[in-house]
């Protein structure tokens, strides 16, 4: 699958529909999919995430970004990337 989420934000994209929406929402899941094994396969971390700086740091850098890319209720959408992504979370598929 090809993915060019910028197409979807292209001053001659088309006009949205439902069915555009259903498939940049396919294009999200599988970036997420994609997002997901990448952050499975770094080591978990060593102790509870809590203290753990450098992976609050991630955390709230992803945050951020969200927050300044999206505007408001974006930190709960990266918060619940987060958790999809997890790096302990090794049973889930």
């Amino acid at each position: 699958m090809t993915i060019n989420v910028a197409s979807a934000f292209a001053g001659d994209a088309p006009a949205p529909s439902c069915g555009r929406l259903r498939e940049l929402d396919e294009e999200i899941i599988e970036l997420l999919r994609r997002r997901r094994a990448m952050v499975r396969e770094l080591p978990p971390p060593a102790g509870p995430r809590g203290i753990d700086p450098s992976f609050t740091g991630a955390v709230r850098d992803t945050i951020a970004r969200y927050s300044d890319q999206l505007g408001s209720g974006s930190e709960l959408v990266a918060r619940a990337i987060l958790v999809l992504c997890d790096p302990g979370d090794r049973d889930r598929a």
